[in-house]
């Protein structure tokens, strides 16, 4: 029987918190943007202004602000669709049902479960593509925390009667590189899954993150993948686990313990970067599944989130965690000798099981 309580519920399960500033991302508007190495961008100006950037983020964040205060998943249309709205409405039916405990044992988990981004722009990116979907991508700061690390949000257009709406953001990751983009006034071109003048395709890229999340380096067998702290956190994260789950008995002799990555195929974007690369988000769903060998027994010493959801401290068959994340990738031009780097990411919890 192995008996263990979570050291930190937000430790592993909430947002990531990654802090920091973006290192090198946008060009002064008086100097010319380097010749990108990808395929001529159709359109000459910005399919959006900063001014109307500004007004979309100002949408986006007063449709959030007030579901969250209301924790009321319907406000969120029609500026927060997508998986960023689905993942909302996970977590407020959370905070919903478990109040009292959240009231009595973390009362943070309200505030840190909808971490969000706020109304301003730090760096603008708007596509020059004429087509729809229109795409564009903004860095924006973090909604009342100045020390906090700024969000990748992306906006998508649908068609032309549709609004710019979200279905997802990504927290800027600190101690990483970024790319260089386009100033908001020279624009750049969009990109979608399969773009197939990059390093490799976003989709591809997207494919080959959530395998390494899920399996470690090993995946990545063309070393083509740098690392990153969202990485190195979900692997530290399940070792820490797996290493107290059989504390005292061989190993995986209580359980064994792994998270599965699914991207959501139907989400990925992104826009250019000055060097022909790009910036792409995407979004994920996994599931963290605590097998239970046959004859032993997981008991929690008190509850936490997740066994107050699922209605049980103990477990001898499996204990699910079920959670959405959105991450932000820099892809390299083909031909380049860069790595794709993973630059941002945000988790949300948005459910559990068990037996």
């Amino acid at each position: 029987m192995s008996a263990w309580n979570r050291r930190g519920f937000l430790g592993g399960v909430g947002v990531l918190a990654v802090g920091g500033l973006l290192a090198a991302c946008g060009s002064d508007d008086s100097t010319p943007p380097a010749v990108p190495t990808g395929p001529e961008a159709e359109g000459p100006t910005p399919a959006v202004t900063s001014d109307q950037m500004a007004s979309y983020l100002k949408a986006v964040h007063s449709a959030v602000e007030k579901a969250d205060d209301d924790l009321d998943a319907k406000a969120l249309a029609p500026r927060v669709i997508g998986s960023a709205a689905s993942f909302r409405k996970d977590t407020y039916s959370i905070l919903t049902k478990n109040k009292d405990w959240i009231a009595k044992n973390a009362e943070d988990f309200r505030a840190s479960a909808l971490d969000r981004p706020g109304e301003k722009a730090v760096v603008p990116i708007t596509s020059t593509t004429s087509d729809f979907p229109r795409t564009a991508i903004a860095l924006v700061e973090a909604d009342g925390d100045d020390d906090a690390a700024p969000y990748f949000m992306i906006l998508q257009q649908k068609d032309a009667h549709s609004p710019y709406a979200t279905w997802g953001w990504a927290q800027q990751a600190v101690g990483v590189d970024m790319p260089t983009v386009p100033s908001a006034k020279v624009g750049s071109e969009a990109v979608d899954g399969k773009a197939d003048d990059l390093l490799m395709s976003p989709a591809d890229a997207m494919t080959l993150y959530s395998e390494v999340l899920a399996w470690g380096g090993g995946k990545d067998s063309k070393k083509q993948l740098a690392s990153d702290p969202f990485t190195t956190r979900t692997h530290k994260d399940i070792q820490e686990e797996r290493k107290q789950l059989n504390e005292g008995v061989e190993k995986d002799e209580v359980g064994t313990i792994r998270e599965i990555y699914t991207p959501v195929k139907e989400e990925i974007a992104g826009l250019r970067t000055e060097d022909g690369g790009a910036i792409v988000l995407g979004t994920m769903t996994s599931k963290r599944t605590l097998k239970v060998t046959d004859g032993s027994k997981v008991s929690y010493g008190k509850d936490n989130i997740f066994t107050t959801i699922i209605g049980s401290r103990t477990f001898t068959k499996e204990y699910v965690r079920e959670y959405g994340t959105t991450v932000a990738l820099y892809i390299p031009p083909k031909g380049s000798d860069a790595k794709v780097q993973p630059i941002g990411a945000t988790r949300a919890v948005i459910g559990a099981s068990g037996e």
